[in-house]
This record gives C-alpha cells, sequence and structure tokens, in this order.
C-alpha cells in the first residue's frame, strides 16, 4: 500500500498581557484519516480574553485543512479551506520582511501569488500554507499577479513527470536487413493528469503524449508508443521498420555500401514525444486553455546486420 505523508504546519500567535489585562491563546492541532486517499487535518484554536471587573469572553474559532491525496499514480490534488477569523486565516507580514524579497520563497517549485482580496499567499508542491496581510511602509513585497486559472495552470505544468520511456527493440542485439524490426517505449508515455486548489480556484493540468518515430536510415513514423513484439497477425499499434542497408560497428569508412546515416554504433533510434498540454478551471472563475507543448526524447544505437548467400561448390550424385 502507498503512503502519503501529509505534514500541516500551523502558525501560533503570541499575545503579550498587559496590566489591566489577561489574554490566553491555545491552539489544539487535530487529524482523520478516512481512507487510503482522504485525511482531514486542522487545528482548534482557543482565545480567551479577561478583563477586570467583568466576565471573561472566549471566542472559539477553528481553522480546518481539508486534504486529499489520489493513491493512482496520474493524479494527485490538494486543496485547504479555512474557517477561522481573518486575523488567524491572514497573519500580517511587514512590507520589509526579507521573506517577500524571494521570488522562491520555499525552495524550488514555490511561488508567490494574490488571491482575490489582496492578500499575498505562498504556494509549494504538496503544502497548505498561509496568506498574508502586509503591513507597513517601503513595500519591498514581489510583484505578484492576480490568482488567474492560467497562472496556477503554468506552475502545475512545470510538475508533471513527463517521461518518454526508454526505447526497447526486437531483435535485441540487432536488426536484420529484409525483415521488420519492432520498435517500443518502455514505460510507455501515457497521458498525466496534476490538479491543485487555491483560493478556492481548482485547476486540473492535463498532458498527453503525441510520439514521432525517426529509424535512422532517414524513415520516420507518426504513432504510439508501440507494443514489445508478439509471435501472430502484428497488431495496429505496433511499431515496425525494415531495414534495407546494413549498418554495424566499424562500418562506416570501411564499407562503400552503408548509408551516410550510419554511426559508430549503429543505426540512431529516435523517439520524439510531444506533450500535448491543456488546463480546466472550475470555482470563482470557470476557464480552459492549453499550454505551450512540451517535448521529451528518448534514443539508442540499433545495429543492423545482413543476410547473405554463397554459392558453394556440389558433388555429383
Amino acid at each position: 500500500m502507498r503512503k502519503t505523508t501529509i505534514i500541516v504546519a500551523v502558525v501560533c500567535l503570541v499575545l503579550a498581557p498587559t496590566a489591566a489585562a489577561g489574554k490566553r491563546f491555545g491552539i489544539r492541532p487535530f487529524s482523520q484519516q478516512y481512507g487510503q486517499s482522504s485525511a482531514r487535518a486542522g487545528a482548534r484554536i482557543d482565545f480567551q480574553e479577561r478583563t477586570a471587573g467583568h466576565p471573561a469572553r472566549r471566542s472559539q474559532p477553528t481553522a480546518m485543512v481539508a486534504v486529499h491525496v489520489s493513491s493512482g499514480a496520474s493524479s494527485r490534488s490538494i486543496g485547504a479551506a479555512m474557517d477561522a477569523p481573518a486575523q488567524f486565516r491572514y497573519p500580517s507580514l511587514p512590507a520589509s520582511s526579507p521573506l517577500l524579497k524571494k521570488t522562491q520563497p520555499l525552495g524550488p517549485g514555490s511561488f508567490w501569488y494574490q488571491d482575490g482580496s489582496g492578500h499575498v499567499c505562498q504556494y509549494a508542491p504538496d503544502s497548505v500554507l498561509p496568506c498574508f496581510t502586509i503591513t507597513g511602509t517601503g513595500n519591498t513585497a514581489p510583484a505578484v499577479p492576480p490568482l488567474t486559472p492560467a497562472t496556477i495552470a503554468e506552475h502545475v505544468a512545470d510538475r508533471l513527470t513527463l517521461s518518454p520511456g526508454q526505447v526497447k527493440t526486437s531483435p535485441a542485439s540487432a536488426g536484420l536487413t529484409g525483415a521488420p524490426s519492432w520498435f517500443w517505449l518502455d514505460p510507455a508515455p501515457a497521458t498525466e493528469r496534476l490538479s491543485v486548489s487555491l483560493a478556492g480556484e481548482a485547476v486540473t493540468v492535463t498532458a498527453v503524449p503525441q510520439i514521432a518515430w525517426r529509424f535512422g536510415d532517414g524513415s520516420s513514423v507518426d504513432g504510439g508508443a508501440g507494443v514489445p513484439y508478439q509471435p501472430g497477425p502484428v497488431p495496429s499499434t505496433a511499431i515496425t521498420h525494415v531495414y534495407a542497408t546494413r549498418c554495424l560497428p566499424g562500418d562506416q569508412g570501411h564499407n562503400p555500401y552503408v548509408l551516410s546515416s550510419c554511426g559508430s554504433g549503429g543505426y540512431q533510434l529516435v523517439a520524439t514525444v510531444s506533450w500535448q498540454i491543456s488546463y480546466r478551471a472550475n470555482g470563482p472563475v470557470a476557464a480552459a486553455g492549453a499550454l505551450p507543448t512540451r517535448t521529451t526524447t528518448s534514443s539508442a544505437s540499433y545495429p543492423v546486420s545482413e543476410a547473405r548467400a554463397f554459392l558453394v561448390g556440389g558433388t555429383a550424385g
């Protein structure tokens, strides 16, 4: 069973008591797992103020963080919903804070963004982080853009794995002229999805692979990831190619009949995966669109031999 660790950070505010009043502030964290892929975690925040000559006043706000992590390999999501008062949900941060000068405040993959109410927020993968109310003058805060689906999608797309797999061949060691060779990618590139929720906006980014094969002898084909060799009828999803000219290590420069594209280790096989990336948003703003295409490649050297026929002398029967 796949295990996922969820870390919930609670920011504690320290309130100093005065001579005329007493204040107590407490946080009680809790968590509850509902299954292999979902849990709820948060903290109960109790604030009590006691003033001389008056009964104690107590507020009982609760900050709640809802987290969902899919157990599947191709999709993940994380979100947060806070029901605490503004002073707890949006703690103050001085405009002169050195933290605001960092474009990636929590390391690679993190960034600043601005919610619809003007608060400055942090984002980091698989984390639930607070938004801040910027206070003071001499604002050195980063010029963060308002939160839009396209902005979220661009950062989410950077976290996609987009693995092209490795080139596999059959025959494995060397092909043979005049006979079909099979090619495939292992593991096969598959559609990837990643979701994130920020400030009530849920955005899902999807990357769909398209694969182009180049066989090193000037031939190419647009197709899928291919399938391993199997006897019998050739399936429509198979990627096969028949070489007409041999290409073995040492041929180049010594054999005048090999192609100029014949390399020192054989033909250069290249599988180029073009990922068509799109996004869809639900929440205060409903939107959909496309992001720039990204490409990944996988390659291998593939020697190709040839079978020769020879006439040999025989004896009369």
